[in-house]
């Protein structure tokens, strides 16, 4: 009889497995189906243009103008172009597939250490964090290269704690990641604590090494594309490298020094869903604690922590916690990193933390090395925070399970069975408000892709023989793009200088005039007010796009 109820169980806990991530797939196909309608009616956003472009170059069909971007959106959907010719929507429908591949993979990485009920909500509010609505499906690189390193890392653990053949798998892909956007990088931090944690663990190390040579294979096509294009096959990463941490004006218009700049923001790139969480760890922490200080046995284990033997090696990780703390943002990233790597490397072998944490551990590194990162990095933008959020989404399910299995409040049901369909609810009304937002925020971006394509079929047709002259624009990849030809990049100029993205900008008309000539531009297409060109005169109007042609 036993038995009989342990094979029951077994099935109805398979069926509900079953039918909760039936659930999801349902749940991501509808979102990403509207968020790509959005997506096609507001049309590339300016990044989208650089990838088209360089999809089109991988593809064989080169239009003359191509960017430093790294390479593998492109490359995929530059698989498309080569059957089905150059158009813009494929990039949207890569990005998103990518995108709702790298929610699957989120899920599947809850339940290493959650109920499939929890990793199902994990999951779900991953995808409707508004920050990843923003950005799905959108054509640009930032997500697509989130959801490619949540499936490496995720192939990293399961090589750690099941089988080392996974590294075969976990380290291509953290170069795929790496190629998608060159910052992912990073991510070889978590991926080695995790390694050096539970290295007796491992059972064929050699897989390891055997893992990185395969994703050296992967990057070699490509340094050999670079070094046929650039010269030199390390130049779009040392590129990166000189950009990310070399100094940045203070006159760029995303220059912001302020450490606390995405916990400050972070409210507004989780949702009300994850606000409700956040409410509810914080409630359940504060009863907690108040059990934990009136109680005289629960402070049984804080006492063991303080042993003679493990006050020395306390003491050592409060020095490197302070050491880290006090250098973030006076010294380089990367060592930030490397000492954040070894305070939690340290912390878990010196205070012996139990095993079972290490996936916590993981996260937690994940979390903080990209936090890290873009804190100091003085350039902001809140699509950074793209870069956190698989990880936040661990940290907000595993406090809710820790507070509804110390709470002991609901002692028939768990918190998560009475709370779960209340966060749906929230989600499904909260992404319904959103989505027709994104639309909304997006008009400027559309309209101007609508003057800015208008304005080139018109010179198309104004003079056939425009690829033989040189042209110049302010939106040069959206040119270029509509153009089908190499147009160049125009620089902002005030007081006779050159910035680019620079905050209250009074254009130098005469600076620009010169420019032009001395670069023998024979078209300019301006999306900038108030220029007073004595060589060129405006010879149609598109909206916000004017184009000038050279007089003199």
């Amino acid at each position: 009889m036993y038995e009989f109820h342990k094979i029951m169980d077994k099935i109805k806990n398979n069926l509900q497995e079953s039918v909760l991530f039936i659930l999801l797939i349902i749940f991501l196909i509808i979102i990403a189906y509207f968020r790509l309608k959005i997506q096609l009616n507001i049309g590339p956003m300016y990044d989208s243009y650089d990838f088209l472009s360089n999809a089109a170059l991988f593809a064989g069909k080169n239009i003359g103008y191509s960017a430093l971007r790294p390479p593998f959106l492109s490359f995929i959907t530059s698989i498309i172009f080569r059957f089905e010719g150059l158009s813009i929507n494929p990039i949207f429908y890569v990005d998103a597939i990518i995108d709702v591949l790298g929610v699957i993979g989120l899920y599947f990485f809850l339940k290493l250490r959650f109920n499939a009920l929890n990793s199902f909500i994990g999951s779900l509010l991953y995808i409707t964090f508004p920050i990843i609505l923003t950005y799905l499906g959108a054509g640009v690189a930032d997500l697509p290269s989130v959801s490619i390193t949540i499936w490496a890392l995720y192939f990293t653990f399961l090589a750690v704690k099941k089988d080392s053949r996974y590294f075969l798998l976990s380290f291509p892909l953290s170069m795929i990641s790496f190629l998608t956007r060159y910052n992912q990088a990073l991510i070889i931090f978590p991926i080695f604590l995790i390694i050096f944690v539970d290295w007796k663990n491992i059972k064929n190390h050699k897989n390891i090494f055997i893992g990185i040579i395969l994703s050296l294979l992967i990057l070699i096509p490509f340094l050999i594309f670079f070094t046929l294009k650039y010269g030199n096959p390390l130049y779009p990463f040392t590129n990166f490298y000189g950009t990310s941490s070399g100094p940045v004006s203070t006159q760029n218009i995303d220059y912001n020094t302020d450490l606390l700049f995405y916990i400050k923001l972070l409210p507004f790139a989780m949702g009300n869903a994850a606000l409700t969480i956040i409410l509810v760890i914080v409630g359940g922490l504060t009863l907690s604690w108040i059990r934990l200080v009136r109680g005289k046995k629960s402070l049984t284990h804080i006492k063991e922590a303080l042993k003679i033997e493990y006050k020395w090696r306390l003491l050592i990780i409060i020095i490197t916690a302070a050491i880290f703390i006090l250098s973030l943002g006076q010294v380089s990233y990367l060592i930030s990193e490397i000492l954040f790597f070894i305070l939690c490397l340290g912390s878990f072998k010196l205070l012996k933390i139990n095993p079972n944490y290490d996936l916590d551990l993981l996260f937690i590194s994940w979390f903080a090395t990209f936090l890290i990162f873009n804190s100091v990095y003085s350039i902001k933008d809140v699509r950074y925070f793209l870069q956190i959020m698989p990880a936040f989404s661990y940290l907000l399910i595993r406090g809710l399970v820790l507070i509804e299995n110390q709470i002991g409040l609901i002692k028939q049901r768990k918190l998560t069975f009475y709370l779960a369909p209340i966060l749906v609810i929230i989600i499904i009304i909260s992404t319904s408000f959103y989505l027709p937002s994104i639309l909304t925020v997006n008009e400027g971006n559309n309209n101007l892709n609508i003057d800015m394509a208008s304005a080139s079929h018109w010179l198309i047709n104004y003079d056939p023989n425009y690829k033989s002259k040189v042209i110049y624009s302010d939106l040069w990849a959206n040119s270029g793009w509509d153009l089908q030809t190499n147009v160049q990049m125009m620089p902002e100029f005030q007081n006779n200088q050159t910035n680019i993205n620079l905050n209250n900008y009074t254009p130098d008309s005469e600076a620009s005039n010169n420019f032009l000539v001395k670069n023998n531009a024979e078209y300019y297409f301006s999306i900038t007010n108030g220029l007073n060109l004595s060589s060129y005169i405006p010879i149609e109007y598109f909206g916000k796009v004017t184009i000038y042609k050279r007089s003199v």
